[in-house]
């Protein structure tokens, strides 16, 4: 699993982060991505929904760790 830390940022900038790291890295999965910015809690769900790929998992936080599968569904 790779991991991108964001921590600290505030969004988008975690948003965009995932982005760039997605088309560097290709779409090998799963990454774990860390935020400490609640409101990454609604940009990145709905970011992975509307691109296709799966969150596997949410933690509460902070920090918030999200599961993100590149699988696209």
């Amino acid at each position: 699993m790779r991991t991108l830390d964001c921590t600290d940022l505030k969004c988008p900038l975690p948003l965009l982060k995932l982005k760039l790291f997605i088309n560097e890295n290709g779409e090998a999965s799963p990454i774990k991505l860390i935020t400490t910015d609640q409101i990454s809690t609604r940009d990145i769900p709905a970011f992975c929904e509307k691109a296709g790929y799966q969150l596997r998992s949410v933690s509460d936080g902070p920090p918030y760790e999200f599961i993100i599968e590149l699988v696209k569904t």
